[in-house]
């Protein structure tokens, strides 16, 4: 008999959605994300919360030991225990919590984990927290940047687990062995040769990172520069503007600034921005520098740009289309020009004018050997060959791309170093062989780090005054001021930091003091995988339909990869680019534009790729696999970005008939959907957004091969007497409503999945798509009926809400509402609901409501007041959880009422293109945990349950 796992039952969802938000955030200290960027990263949290409850069994699998639903509830707590634990910061330093969970799992099968494999590891998160918990983990992906980024987690640096360094400064130092604990000897080594690499470079180019002197013409009318006069301070970054010519012919051709911003650092107390000088009669324009509050904050925040429609010329206020902009940039007419230098006072950031001497030594560099590979002309995401750029090495400029090549060359000759150095500390021809290349592959993933910051697309953010990367989101767009870091210096994302990122994560990918399985990493199809496997245990966060073109995309990385480190992976890096063909992308451009072609090639990989899965799977473990909305572009940063989208949108509905289509015609059935919010800071930013889940993992299992059939009526039957309750346990474990119905489709595509068929009154088989409108349609009456449960005062309420929200009504059919629900206007009026004055009667605004009222004094009582009380403290005024919390506690038993009538209201307005509504009724929700906590007076305890 198969037994139910917890993650097909019960999640503790608010912990896992909270810890998954953090991982995703950037500046939190040393993570394995920090040895290479990946699109659409799954958050570690997250992996191994659904591999371990995959593993465990829900306590509704062995009545034999818990009888009872309260025996069962405790027992999941206890296990909900170990996943929180499982949360915390920095796990990779608790290697207790990994052993208390691998023991744990130890108890559900038969004292052997089960091998687990992703065959689109993408990133890693999957296979790296398997390895970390014990698991033998198997990662497989198609593309070869996936590859060498599982194989860096998964083989090369656990092979070298407490390892001492050997280079000659860290190889003496006191402490001995003992101090090189897990991959901290690999780190150092990367870090020392880092350097040497750095002191390299600075000898062969350093004549083209000049520091910058502050001069007094400089420093006039600048307090700031003062101090600084006569100096030489080391340069941060130069700032470029593209320009194109003139549309306007008086202006005699001359180029002019395409700029988004004129701002150079926003932060409050700290303005520091560019101020335009022109010459119409020269057509001459410059840049000063000026510090303060400027007086018109709206012309120095947009610069040049005109909303969405292109550029106004500095010289004579023309509109500069992007038509116009496309055109010149086609013919060669498109230049740069600096505009400003940040410069490093040795106390903060110091703001420079254009320095003519620091634009002609950029203009000395000569670069040479570069990647020259033609990138595509249509992709997703892709924006700037609209823009002229035809080859990979044109996203960066002369003096970048000398930069690049010339620590290429040096990551590869110091090889030589490492293995000298390797041998003089004792390891074997061999082993020191194999020990050079692993220290080369992570300085290789460092120079892609600065590939990503220092190229001619990375924007200057005024905010944090700080350089952005090109890949905030999964495209390539134009940008057109840029800000370009000094390599070899030691500030912004430079080589030096760039290696020390790195180097601290390579320190966080084992755990120390926990025995390590053996990780493999394979190139191969998802349809083929080892043919040697079987009882696996399959976990997989595959490519979401046209969302993001991960080998297009990985190009960038692959020509510097492939020159830098080429020879030690030659079948990897075999091809001149990345593979694009078997790809599991509905990519319309790679079939001649034919969408419908790019959808039955994604729908029949998947089919492949699922149907040998399920050959190969373990019976006792569901597959799960996560399915992505919509990710990070909350992280896409400020709008320096052109407008295009090239075709980028995503098409949900599409994409999730296809991954269902798969998953069900391959012969699964699914047995759990749950919404992850992994967004950064998810509960405040659902304050102004209704963005849906990051991700929806679904939980399948192979539907037996004597699976009945089932008509059209049996099945709305079925889900009309199973949804109701899967529901309800959805409401109770806070998934947040504007995710509500992606969590019903799991419960819903379960009964319609684990029949073989189910066959429309005219015989054919009901397609996913219009089971998926059934269930969304039976959610709705659910909500509907829930609606009995409150009192009549609020179920006029609702009915008047969805007629006319808290717009005026006539007061003959308020009257008429009222009989039929059994109220009166008069108690409506009394409750504190509605107002009534001249024949219109409207519902009372939340902002309207009574500041002083206390529930426990409210003479008529109503869900609809409860309701909108909570919304008017937490939403329209703001005063935050700990107030909003106040009035939970004095609700008393009203309070998880309310939380329904904030489900049915959410549902209601969304349905109505009420926005702002929706948007209010979804943060309350969302916030409700933490006001319970808050209103206990100890820590919440959060249960989901299916």
């Amino acid at each position: 008999m198969t037994r139910k796992k917890l993650i097909e039952v019960a999640l503790p969802l608010t912990e896992i959605n909270d810890a998954s938000a953090y991982d995703k955030m950037p500046g939190i200290g040393p993570h394995p994300k920090g040895i290479h960027h990946w699109w659409a990263r799954l958050p570690l949290p997250v992996a191994r919360a659904v591999l371990f409850a995959s593993v465990v069994d829900d306590p509704s699998s062995h009545p034999d030991r818990f009888p009872t639903e309260e025996e069962q509830a405790r027992e999941r707590e206890r296990l909900f225990g170990i996943i929180r634990k499982m949360m915390q910061k920095q796990l990779h330093k608790h290697p207790e919590v990994y052993a208390e969970a691998r023991a744990e799992m130890l108890k559900h099968c038969d004292g052997k984990l089960p091998p687990v494999l992703d065959p689109f590891a993408g990133g890693g998160s999957i296979p790296l927290e398997a390895a970390r918990l014990g698991f033998e983990a198997y990662a497989g992906d198609i593309n070869p940047v996936a590859v060498l980024l599982n194989k860096c987690n998964l083989e090369i640096a656990p092979r070298w687990t407490d390892h001492p360094p050997v280079n000659p400064e860290d190889r003496g130092k006191v402490g001995g062995n003992a101090r090189w604990r897990g991959t901290a000897g690999l780190a150092a080594d990367v870090r020392y040769y880092g350097r040497v690499i750095l002191e390299r470079a600075r000898e062969k180019i350093g004549h083209l990172y000049p520091p910058v002197k502050v001069t007094p013409e400089m420093a006039e009318g600048r307090p700031d520069l003062q101090p600084y006069v006569g100096k030489e301070l080391p340069v941060i970054a130069w700032i470029w503007a593209r320009t194109v010519p003139s549309p306007n012919p008086a202006a005699r051709g001359a180029q002019v600034p395409l700029m988004s911003t004129f701002w150079l650092s926003s932060t409050k107390g700290k303005e520091v921005y560019l101020e335009p000088v022109i010459d119409r009669a020269t057509c001459t324009w410059y840049f000063v520098v000026q510090t303060g509050r400027p007086k018109d904050r709206v012309a120095i925040t947009t610069g040049t740009k005109m909303a969405t429609s292109g550029f106004r010329c500095i010289l004579t206020g023309d509109p500069i289309s992007f038509v116009y902009i496309r055109k010149q940039a086609q013919s060669g007419m498109m230049a740069t020009r600096l505009i400003a230098i940040v410069a490093d006072s040795g106390r903060g950031r110091l703001y420079l004018p254009a320095y003519a001497h620091h634009e002609h030594v950029a203009s000395m560099a000569n670069p040479d050997d570069y990647p020259v590979q033609e990138m595509p002309s249509k992709a997703l995401g892709f924006v700037v060959p609209n823009y002229g750029f035809r080859y990979w090495y044109e996203l960066f400029t002369p003096r970048q791309l000398t930069a690049m090549v010339t620590l290429s060359d040096l990551v590869r000759e110091v090889r030589a170093d490492v293995r000298r150095d390797a041998a003089a500390a004792g390891l074997s021809h061999d082993e020191a062989d194999a020990y050079a290349a692993s220290v080369v592959v992570f300085l290789a993933l460092a120079l892609d780090r600065c590939a990503d910051f220092n190229n001619a697309l990375s924007t200057w953010k005024p905010s944090g005054q700080q350089q952005m990367h090109l890949f905030g989101r999964q495209a390539i767009p134009m940008v057109w001021d840029f800000a370009e870091a000094n390599l070899l210096g030691e500030k912004a994302i430079c080589w030096y930091n760039a290696v020390n990122i790195c180097a601290d994560a390579i320190e966080t990918i084992p755990v120390v003091g926990v025995p390590k399985s053996p990780g493999h990493v394979r190139s191969l199809d998802a349809a083929r995988p080892w043919d040697h496997l079987k009882n696996l245990l399959v976990s997989t966060d595959p490519p979401y339909y046209d969302n993001i073109g991960y080998a297009a995309l990985s190009d960038f990385f692959y020509v510097w990869l492939r020159r830098t480190i080429g020879d030690l992976y030659p079948a990897l890096f075999a091809t001149i680019l990345v593979p694009k063909e078997p790809e599991l992308v509905a990519a319309p451009e790679r079939f001649g534009g034919d969408r419908h072609e790019a959808k039955e090639h994604f729908e029949e990989g998947f089919r492949r790729a699922f149907g040998q899965l399920r050959e190969k799977m373990d019976p006792r473990f569901p597959l799960t696999v996560y399915y992505a909305f919509k990710q990070d572009d909350e992280e896409s940063g400020a709008g320096n970005k052109d407008e295009e989208t090239n075709g980028n949108r995503v098409d949900r509905t599409t994409g999730w008939e296809t991954m269902l289509e798969a998953l069900i015609g391959t012969g699964f059935q699914i047995t759990a959907t749950w919404p992850v919010r992994a967004s950064q800071k998810w509960r405040m930013r659902a304050m102004g957004s209704n963005a849906l889940a990051s991700y929806i993992v679904l939980a399948c299992r192979p539907r037996p091969e004597d699976a009945p059939q089932i008509d059209r009526r049996g099945f709305m039957a079925e889900l009309k007497r199973e949804l109701p309750d899967a529901i309800k346990r959805l409401k109770q474990g806070n998934v947040a409503p504007v995710d509500l119905a992606q969590a019903a489709i799991g419960p819903g595509m379960a009964i319609y999945s684990r029949c073989s068929r189910v066959l429309e009154p005219d015989g054919r088989k009901m397609t996913v798509r219009t089971a998926l409108a059934l269930i969304n349609q039976v959610l709705t009456e659910v909500l509907a009926e829930q609606e009995d449960d409150f009192d009549n005062e609020t179920r006029w309420a609702i009915a008047w809400y969805e007629q006319h929200g808290f717009d005026e009504g006539e007061f003959g059919e308020a009257e008429l509402l009222s009989k039929a629900k059994v109220t009166t206007l008069s108690g409506l009026e009394q409750a504190g609901i509605v107002r009534a004055q001249r024949g219109r009667v409207r519902l009372l605004r939340p902002e309207e409501l009574d500041p002083n009222w206390d529930p426990e004094r409210d003479k008529a009582p109503t869900v609809w007041s409860a309701t909108h009380q909570l919304l008017r403290v937490y939403y329209h005024e703001g005063a935050g959880e700990a107030a909003t919390a106040w009035l939970v506690a004095r609700l008393g038993g009203r309070a998880e009422m309310a939380r329904d009538l904030a489900y049915r209201l959410f549902r209601i307005s969304e349905r109505k293109g009420r926005t702002q509504e929706s948007l209010a009724y979804n943060a309350l929700v969302l916030a409700w945990p933490e006001l319970v906590r808050l209103a206990q007076g100890r820590q919440g305890e959060q249960m989901t349950v299916l």
